[in-house]
């Protein structure tokens, strides 16, 4: 067993290029499922492990055995899950979730979330990520995983604690710190060849939920010296090649995008000299111009355009020919985008947010804290009770905490399809 307190330099080298080299060397292949190779490195990743679990201290306030989950007292409270499987995943009720994935980079990885430190931007802290992590209870650790087990406490998929993508740990949390998006491919492979090795998925049946962030370290590291390869148009492609990959072997799937976060938020904040260092390093395209001021307007823009190229391949119908199969789009993130203008100024209200909620960042003012990361999970929930065309983009209403909770009239995750209902007829 390799104790990864000696060994996190070494598995931030080996991240990227070890998910590459077993991913492209064999997943990337139509015969998936009988590679030998890829499941021995599997195995073997399943003795690795992180430090002891009171090695992290940072969490949110825990919420006390006698307060109840809202949704349990809410009025007008639906079933929910479902009496039958569904077959359409516009009937698709919170408790009929049964698998969970999350994609992305470090974000979605949930690295440094508990850490106190520069060098805890090295440890994968899966099991508290916002979108992947299903570690404790929504009391102690809140995330979308651990919010959807208050509705089926037998879901499957979520991280239980801290490890690499491949790790026993990381479950279907398949995020790989510094990931590009033309990378998505090969998590979504291996999201299918985990499912594929688990016997208590049933692969035909069992509605997935798939949470989709990525494209950060394209705009941060690349994009300045390379727009070609990096530009909003390739995004789209590369978001569309792992969609179409997922939309042709998978069954019943629930897809969250989740726009793209503006990193020029760490400049933003009460910025520390820590912040200062490790912005230039993590984020050399925010400090590609002689002027950052300017360097920071031109990579907001950049993000808008991102931002605007996932919500055209959500909307663009390619992924509407199936009953069991949807994309959506989860805006939450853009009330922290950024002026593009010059003379442009960030709301008084997003301000005043910034200035209270420092303790929802990392070390490095852009990765989200273990409270960070709870917060964006409520915002992600609630986006998705949320109808399209309707969904919280506005800072003012990140500033509300309470969780959205079925009802009667819209007892389903929002798609395109039942939000148009439920705007037209008044239910879904």
């Amino acid at each position: 067993m390799l104790p990864l307190r000696f060994g996190f330099a070494f598995l931030l080298l080996i991240g990227r290029a070890t998910a590459q080299n077993y991913m492209q060397s064999g997943i990337a292949t139509d015969d998936l499922f009988s590679l030998k190779k890829i499941d021995l490195v599997v195995k073997e990743a399943e003795s690795i492990t992180y430090p002891p679990e009171d090695f992290h201290t940072v969490v949110q306030v825990r919420v006390p055995l006698s307060t109840p989950f809202s949704c349990e007292v809410a009025e007008n409270r639906p079933k929910w899950r479902s009496d039958t499987k569904p077959t359409s995943v516009h009937k698709l009720r919170p408790g009929d979730i049964d698998v969970v994935s999350s994609m992305g980079d470090s974000i979605a990885s949930g690295n440094a979330a508990r850490e106190r430190s520069a060098w805890g931007l090295l440890i994968s802290d899966r099991g508290v990520a916002f979108s992947g992590g299903g570690q404790a209870t929504w009391r102690e650790i809140t995330t979308l995983p651990n919010i959807i087990k208050v509705f089926n406490p037998n879901l499957i998929g979520q991280a239980l604690g801290r490890g690499d993508f491949f790790s026993y740990n990381a479950q279907l949390n398949v995020a790989v710190p510094g990931s590009l998006d033309s990378e998505l491919i090969h998590q979504v492979k291996m999201f299918i060849f985990k499912m594929r090795r688990d016997r208590r998925i049933d692969f035909e049946r069992d509605w997935k939920l798939v949470t989709i962030f990525i494209g950060h370290n394209n705009i941060c590291s690349f994009e300045c010296n390379d727009k070609e390869n990096n530009s909003p148009e390739l995004h789209k492609a590369h978001l569309q090649k792992a969609l179409d990959y997922l939309y042709d072997k998978v069954p019943r799937v629930y897809v969250n995008i989740v726009n793209i976060l503006d990193p020029t938020i760490q400049q933003r904040l009460p910025i520390s000299l820590t912040c200062q260092f490790l912005s230039r390093a993590g984020c050399v395209c925010m400090h590609s111009a002689n002027d950052l001021k300017e360097g920071m307007l031109r990579l907001s823009r950049v993000v808008r355009n991102y931002q605007k190229a996932e919500e055209e391949l959500v909307f663009s119908g390619r992924y509407d020919g199936r009953e069991d199969f949807t994309v959506e789009l989860q805006p939450f993130s853009r009330v922290l985008n950024g002026p593009i203008e010059e003379g442009e100024v960030d709301s008084p209200v997003l301000k005043e947010l910034i200035q209270n909620i420092s303790t929802i960042w990392t070390p490095d003012c852009f990765h989200f804290s273990q409270r960070g990361n709870a917060q964006v999970a409520i915002q992600l929930w609630n986006n998705m009770l949320q109808p399209v065309g309707n969904k919280t983009e506005k800072i003012e209403d990140v500033r509300l905490k309470q969780y959205f909770c079925p009802t009667e009239d819209k007892p389903y995750f929002f798609t395109k399809k039942n939000s148009e209902i439920f705007l037209n007829e008044g239910h879904q």
